[in-house]
């Protein structure tokens, strides 16, 4: 095995050491639910890029839906968001951009706030042409009767830094319980 080669892996290897710490931590917080069938479904789409620049979690542009939950059923709702991404920190400074999904107002499970990251500048190192796909999946439920705003939002962590969106996707399903 080259030096470069065990001088890139030893770190690696102790950051997961620390990942798996951290994960047998809380382990036992894992919740679970199920449905029956596919009741609904809503893509909205958009192939025009957008530029966050804010550290405070704001609305994607037109990257929202609404889900009716009709009287007397009761239903998860499933949300999918993918999109081609840029994350740059400010000066060349790392940077982590994230996304969070809401429904009904409360973000969707599993939710992990800005702990999220959607995105990195990969150390600084990233520049005007590392985009990439990502992807994120999140649930809320089971619910009871009502009409629910499903909506995209996403930040950056350090003022000055970007995150561009561009490519995307929602994928909303209404799932009977």
């Amino acid at each position: 095995m080259s030096r470069s080669l065990v001088r890139t892996l030893i770190p690696l290897a102790a950051l997961l050491g620390a990942a798996s710490l951290v994960q047998s931590a809380v382990a036992g917080s894992a919740t679970s639910v199920s449905g029956s069938s596919v009741t609904g479904v809503k893509v909205v789409r958009d192939t025009a890029g957008t530029s966050i620049g804010s550290t405070t979690f704001e609305d994607l542009p037109e990257a929202s839906t609404t889900v009716k939950i009709p009287a007397g059923t009761r239903a998860l709702i499933l949300a999918r968001f993918s999109a081609e991404s840029l994350c740059l920190g400010p000066s060349g400074s790392p940077e982590v951009c994230s996304v969070r999904i809401l429904i009904g107002g409360q973000e969707a499970e599993p939710a992990s706030g800005s702990d999220f990251a959607f995105d990195s500048s990969n150390g600084g190192a990233d520049g005007p042409y590392s985009w990439e796909g990502h992807s994120m999946d999140r649930s809320s439920g089971p619910l009871g009767p009502g009409t629910y705003i499903v909506k995209v939002q996403a930040k950056v962590t350090l003022v000055g830094g970007a995150f561009g969106l561009d490519d995307w996707s929602l994928t909303v399903e209404r799932v009977r319980v």
